[in-house]
């Protein structure tokens, strides 16, 4: 009986089991689940294409692996990257930086950095350039270092930097080279500026960002030199604001502007003297292009936009009081003052495409008569992807000292960021 009752349960559980195999069967069978299984089939091959080109685009598939940067030290964040600057320019000099220069190709920046930081509040950057990296003319290439410092940001309203970078003085100096409204910075920038210097700077900002400042003291012996030509340092100071930020008839509103001076004594300064202003430490024959004495400057600038409107204005003066005189159209041992200013207009016609309009006038000596540069600058800037892909196109035209009057000169650049 026993027997009986098993088979009996053993014939009903392969009876139960057999029917829910038929119906598995059958519902695979239905057009449903076939459908649903082309789905997925195809859906899967879709992942495996997109997964092989994501591959080969990665270098996995090439026979040699593709390579990635990584930090040898212990840094939280690391990051390489650098830009690229070509230029092709033609016709006369508008100011004395382009004097004898031909029509030309040439690299004009080709930068190359590391950045890094650290979680113990400390960051870094060293930045080479294997460009021209000047106006002036140069018949062979070489790197130079153009930043290389270190930063300790603990502090949003006290950041120590020690190394060499730009000083704290003047508005165009300070931005970046990536970022300038027009191919080169204007004259008055370039003559009345101290660039890069070696030496330890303190800056901030309050009220998010409304309020900066950035102090400094430096060898005062300009870029890439490691030497101080006595026990004097330059001191350097700039502070900022934005008075204004809002919003007017439907458009962002922006006001902004700074104020900044530096003082040096020096025994033995170069690269100070140019074409229109020559100095000289000692009193003897001959003109060594070497700087000594007292000399300080001091600026104004400010930034407006409203919209698709930009408007920067810049005033930079400067006093210098050689010990040995200084040597432009004749010898004096006066002291002489340095005045410029420079304005700029920029409208976005659309989008992509900003019109370029600026004007700007220097005297590097006052106490000499007929002795101003005035220079024009037309230009266009094209923004294919922002400042990362960026042509620039720019017309100089103006009158440099002891030259001919009205010269003109045309400047195509394009740029990448990387």
């Amino acid at each position: 009986m026993l027997t009986l009752m098993k088979t009996k349960i053993c014939h009903a559980l392969m009876g139960v089991g057999f029917s829910v195999f038929a119906s598995t069967v059958l519902a695979l069978e239905s057009p449903s689940s076939e459908e649903r299984f082309k789905k997925i089939e195809d859906q899967l091959t879709t992942l495996r294409d997109e997964n092989q080109q994501l591959r080969q685009q990665l270098g996995v598939e090439s026979k040699s692996p593709a390579a990635f940067a990584r930090a040898a030290g212990k840094e939280q964040r690391f990051a390489v990257g650098g830009y690229l600057q070509s230029q092709v320019e033609f016709g006369s000099a508008p100011d004395n930086r382009f004097a004898g220069i031909n029509d030309r190709f040439l690299i004009r920046r080709a930068r190359l950095n590391v950045a890094g930081r650290f979680v113990e509040q400390f960051d870094f950057k060293l930045e080479g350039d294997f460009g021209n990296n000047s106006i002036a003319g140069k018949t062979g290439y070489s790197a130079q270092l153009t930043d290389g410092f270190i930063n300790w940001n603990r502090y949003d309203f006290a950041n120590i930097k020690f190394g060499q970078f730009k000083t704290p003085f003047g508005y165009e100096q300070l931005l970046a080279d990536t970022k300038t409204l027009t191919a080169e910075r204007s004259l008055v920038n370039d003559r009345l500026t101290l660039s890069r210097q070696i030496g330890l700077g303190v800056s901030g900002n309050f009220f998010t960002n409304r309020l900066g400042y950035s102090v400094g003291m430096f060898n005062g012996n300009n870029i890439n030199n490691g030497a101080n030509d006595d026990d004097h340092f330059q001191y350097v100071g700039r502070l900022t604001g934005v008075p204004i930020q809002t919003r007017w008839a439907g458009q962002d509103v922006k006001l902004s502007l700074g104020f900044n001076g530096y003082y040096s004594k020096d025994t033995s300064v170069s690269g100070l003297s140019s074409a229109d202003q020559r100095f000289d430490s000692t009193a003897t024959a001959g003109v060594n292009d070497l700087f000594a004495g007292r000399r300080a400057g001091w600026g104004v600038d400010t930034q407006f936009k409203w919209g698709r409107f930009d408007m920067l204005a810049e005033i930079l003066g400067a006093h210098f009081d050689p010990v040995s005189g200084n040597n432009t159209v004749a010898t004096t041992d006066d002291s002489f003052d340095a005045l410029g200013f420079s304005v700029l207009g920029g409208f976005y016609v659309c989008p992509k495409v900003q019109a370029i309009v600026r004007y700007e006038t220097l005297n590097m000596n006052r106490n000499l008569s007929g002795n101003s540069t005035e220079e024009w600058t037309f230009g266009v800037n094209y923004y294919i992807k922002g400042d990362d892909i960026k042509l620039q196109f720019n017309y100089l035209f103006g009158s440099p000292l002891g030259g001919l009057d009205n010269q003109g000169r045309f400047i195509a650049r394009a740029q990448i960021i990387f």
